[in-house]
């Protein structure tokens, strides 16, 4: 499976660009795209603003590569647990939870 900066790195190569031009693109240092599609480092404080670049730039989905991000994170978090099927449904009833609770917050009418 490709990873985020992976895939990154595949769009730039295929469409034929220096890492220097989508650096350019991406208002960021060379290093920093490097690190990138070596999978070293994303910078969270762009994240969403790199997405939706790549995204426009090389006709993307926004929330298929976020989904690529995320997987990425939550499977390199897991990578050596023994036990990441149970967490993985931990996890998710967690969210389903947290889901219900907010939803059932922003009903409430505080008049």
């Amino acid at each position: 499976m490709e990873s985020l900066g992976t895939h990154i790195r595949r769009l730039r190569e295929e469409a034929e660009w220096p890492q220097r031009k989508l650096a350019y693109e991406f208002d960021i240092d060379v290093s920093v795209l490097s690190r990138i599609e070596n999978d070293n480092k994303f910078p969270k404080k762009r994240v969403d603003e790199i997405i939706k670049k790549v995204a426009e730039l090389f006709n993307e989905s926004e929330v298929e590569l976020k989904k690529m991000l995320l997987s990425d994170e939550i499977s390199e978090l897991l990578l050596y647990e023994e036990q990441f099927e149970e967490i993985l449904k931990v996890s998710e009833a967690k969210v389903q939870y947290g889901r219900q609770k907010k939803s059932v917050q922003s009903n409430l009418n505080f008049k």
